[in-house]
């Protein structure tokens, strides 16, 4: 999304000072996979933006099971 792009029509999230838009039907899915963190790395390769879906909790219908 470019900085002058519309928000109209996608759900706001908001953590540490940070705000950014998803459309509300993908923002549903991936919540139904787990927490969304987004991370800004530095490593040996060079820097940018890591993306991490973790697993849903059990009672949130998730795809996996409880152990």
């Amino acid at each position: 999304m470019a900085l002058d792009e519309s928000t109209e029509g996608l759900e706001e999230l908001s953590s540490n000072n940070i705000t950014a838009y998803i459309d509300p039907k993908l923002h549903e899915y991936i919540s139904q996979i787990g927490d969304i963190n987004i991370d800004f790395v530095t490593n040996e390769m060079g820097s940018g933006y890591a993306i991490k879906i973790g697993e849903a909790d059990c009672s949130q219908g998730g795809c996996k099971g409880c152990a």
